[in-house]
């Protein structure tokens, strides 16, 4: 199935154009890396916290898109455009977050279960000195970084490093490049908008896998539909299902 293929493309070119203008930028294969695991429940308390990202007040968008052409993904790859963490003072920063996949065996029938299943990993993670908080429908991602773990080497790189080794588990994965956003609250929300046309995609796949209404003339994601092949041939699969 072709879905993010134009996307991939745009926010290559996006990458690009953040690095050229941009003095703060950090690029190439992760390293691999462990992290020990937090005590049940891994809260980081405010007083005890040394950044924050993607705070409420701040701004956060966190998304990711696959596709089965392995050449588009840089595997292993590992870009920050804007300060790690590692080296920032102060304790809060907006958050951009992407995960490119290369994929194998997506079809119109498992798409959207594999997805949901990819989508699941960012919150198994269970981290000493790190907590999650997202709310993915609305690409939001919220994290907190203890100062203990900071101390002990606790970055982005580890974030992406661990990241992608979890994502390898699955057998349908190929590939994984991540790239961190935290230069300004502007870039971020310039991700933000491609974000918002890979989450209209998974939108649509949501509605054909649960609503099976093939009403087009009352459906919110007509438009994405009639340009996207993979959703359409999604769209035929799930209907030739219902009507047999």
């Amino acid at each position: 199935m072709k879905l993010f293929e134009d996307i991939i493309t745009d926010l290559r070119s996006w990458i690009e154009d953040m690095k050229a203008s941009s003095t703060d930028f950090t690029e190439g294969a992760a390293a691999h890396v462990t992290w020990p695991a937090g005590e049940r429940g891994n809260i980081v308390l405010q007083n005890d916290t040394a950044v924050e990202l993607g705070n409420p007040r701040d701004e956060s968008a966190s998304f990711l898109v696959w596709t089965d052409n392995g050449d588009l993904v840089r595997d292993g790859m590992f870009t920050c455009i804007g300060p790690e963490i590692s080296s920032y003072s102060s304790n809060r920063l907006p958050l951009g977050k992407t995960v490119i996949l290369a994929v194998t065996g997506f079809t119109e029938d498992n798409c959207y279960e594999r997805y949901r299943e990819i989508e699941l990993i960012r919150y198994d993670l269970n981290l000493r000195g790190y907590m999650l908080r997202a709310v993915s429908q609305h690409m939001r991602e919220w994290s907190r970084i203890s100062r203990q773990a900071m101390e002990d080497g606790f970055s982005l790189e580890v974030l992406a490093s661990i990241l992608m080794e979890r994502y390898r588990r699955l057998d349908y994965v190929s590939a994984v490049e991540i790239l961190f956003v935290t230069s300004s609250p502007e870039n971020v929300r310039s991700l933000r908008n491609m974000g918002e046309r890979a989450m209209r995609l998974i939108g649509a796949m949501n509605k054909m896998a649960h609503e099976l209404s093939f009403d087009c003339g009352t459906c919110d994601y007509t438009d994405v539909c009639a340009e996207v092949e993979g959703l359409r041939s999604m769209r035929n699969s799930v209907k030739k299902k219902v009507s047999c």
